[in-house]
């Protein structure tokens, strides 16, 4: 007879084992996760930054204190400040689907182009959705598809 024990693993230390590398995959994909939706937020929110400065920067160019329209504003090329490169900057409603990316800003003039409303979808906030900058005499919005800047 041979004495010589069979070595390897049984079938329930391979399970267990499978189950553990499962379980830590779907800590690392929740984790991974709320990592992007903070990092787009943030990005948004630097974005919408930068489309104010902008707005502000033509108000002061043109001398009389008007805000651009949006085709002035992502069309503008004789200033010091132009909208950056890979920025969409429209004025359709922002939805998760559409600006979580943190690339898409939305503008809105308000009525005689004395100001204007700012928004962007912060994906990263504890309760994500929309968040508006002002400029100028711009103090508030309404509407949720289709928004008017006051």
């Amino acid at each position: 007879m041979n004495n010589v024990k069979e070595r390897g693993f049984t079938i329930v230390e391979l399970l267990i084992v499978v189950v553990v590398i499962g379980i830590l995959a779907a800590i690392v994909v929740v984790a991974y996760t709320g990592i992007t939706a903070r990092a787009n937020g943030a990005a948004a929110a630097s974005n919408a930054a930068s489309v104010q400065k902008v707005a502000d920067a033509y108000a002061a160019d043109t001398g009389n204190g008007s805000y651009p329209t949006l085709a002035q504003l992502t069309g503008w090329t004789t200033g010091v400040a132009r909208v950056p490169a890979g920025i969409t900057v429209n004025s359709a409603a922002l939805t998760a689907a559409l600006a979580g990316d943190g690339k898409t800003i939305q503008y809105l003039p308000r009525s005689g182009n004395t100001g204007a409303c700012i928004r962007y979808w912060d994906a990263g906030a504890s309760t994500p959705g929309v968040v508006a900058l002002y400029v100028g005499n711009a103090t508030g919005g309404s509407g949720t598809g289709t928004v008017t800047c006051t």
